[in-house]
């Protein structure tokens, strides 16, 4: 199945996406809220719609407007070594980054819809982005072997990930300060 959010003039509604038509979850109803029972609920949304929008009159959203936390991971090494030499750095990475799965907290309040403009940071001249896959995680869990995290996740979405990298490359290798008389 697959589930949206849309924008509605009472507010976001969530869905199920089937032939162009958003099949509606019960007002009030968000995904987060059902993201451990997503094939009943759907299953039931498909049977017995709240509503009926065509995707084409819809206004979607990210699935998830506001999820609690994000976390990406910075696993694809090839890219960290071209990102080590984007920024004047030796594309040799630490040891470290071969024991332990990196990963960076992204700011939940940044996420925006699938045709919504992305704010371009301010002063910035490098504006990246990544497309990735993004897990949702729908049953909380720690710990886990991949066989039991396989089991954790509601469903998966697409993630672009937009970066500043001129501003991010100043925020990861910050310049030297300015000594009085400089």
């Amino acid at each position: 199945m697959r589930f949206v959010t849309y924008a509605t003039a009472d507010g976001d509604r969530a869905g199920v996406l089937r032939d162009d038509l958003i099949h509606a979850l019960p007002r009030g109803t968000a995904l987060l809220d059902v993201l451990d029972r997503l094939p009943e609920v759907g299953a039931r949304a498909l049977a017995a719609p709240d509503e009926v929008v065509a995707l084409a009159e819809a206004r979607l959203k990210a699935p998830v407007p506001r999820p609690p936390s994000i976390r990406d991971c910075l696993c694809f090494l090839d890219h960290m070594r071209n990102c080590q030499k984007a920024f004047g750095q030796p594309s040799t990475l630490d040891s470290a980054w071969y024991r332990v799965p990196a990963f960076y907290f992204a700011n939940p309040a940044t996420v925006i819809g699938p045709h919504d403009d992305v704010p371009i940071s301010p002063g910035s001249a490098w504006f990246d982005f990544e497309l990735e896959i993004g897990a949702v995680i729908g049953v909380p869990g720690r710990d886990l072997t991949p066989e039991r995290a396989a089991d954790h996740i509601a469903g998966y979405t697409i993630l672009c990930d937009w970066s500043a990298r001129d501003l991010q490359g100043v925020e990861a290798h910050p310049l030297p300060e300015a000594r009085p008389g400089d």
